[in-house]
């Protein structure tokens, strides 16, 4: 069985651009996972606690994710072949 690169890639993506756009948004509003957020957003490029900062991790969460989720689905059906 064969992994399709770009659904994995693009699942992964979503997912983790989702997460983070939701732990900041729930920082920000509610103060939910505030201290999670400000001791992992900084060891991103670009990092601000905002919505504008929001929106940025869930793009860039959203990059990086499609590309090692896609990377990962190679590897796989290079290992199976």
């Amino acid at each position: 069985m064969h992994l399709n690169k770009k659904a994995l890639g693009l699942a992964v993506g979503v997912l983790a651009g989702a997460v983070w756009f939701i732990m900041i948004a729930g920082a920000l509003l509610f103060g939910w996972m505030k201290s999670a957020v400000m001791l992992l957003g900084p060891l991103h490029p670009g990092f601000a606690y905002s919505w504008g900062g929001a929106v940025w991790m869930a793009v860039l969460h959203l990059v990086v994710g499609y590309v090692l989720g896609y990377v990962l689905a190679w590897l796989y059906n290079k290992s199976v072949k």
